[in-house]
């Protein structure tokens, strides 16, 4: 019985952890895949334009996330995440046409005012 009781209250405590990382949405990998899905779909990137741009989404997200484990002061993070993400921008000119570079800033901009709007 004390065995069961054991391995219940680690299955509890797995399923707590599990679901606090899901619903904080910091699944790094998953982060990924749906910006570059999004991406892909409301700019309607090539392949060649997909090849190129994931690696760079990748290394802002490593990037966020050591930036997130260092536990700087919020002001000092959002500092080094803007830094982050105008490099991306940056990088993204000389892959995105100018269409798609205006609509990726529109999307950006919607982002920021807290996603897009609701039909």
């Amino acid at each position: 019985m004390k065995k069961i009781s054991t391995i219940f209250a680690f299955v509890v405590a797995m399923m707590a952890f599990s679901t606090s990382i899901h619903a904080q949405g910091m699944d790094p990998q998953a982060m990924i895949q749906r910006q570059v899905e999004r991406m892909t779909t409301e700019l309607s990137l090539s392949k060649d334009q997909v090849a190129k741009v994931e690696p760079l989404i990748e290394a802002r997200m490593k990037k966020m996330m050591e930036l997130r484990e260092q536990g700087m002061e919020r002001e000092e993070m959002m500092a080094e995440m803007k830094k982050a993400n105008d490099a991306q921008a940056e990088q993204f000119k000389a892959i995105l046409t100018p269409e798609q570079l205006e609509k990726y800033k529109t999307m950006q901009s919607q982002m920021r005012q807290g996603g897009p709007p609701r039909e």
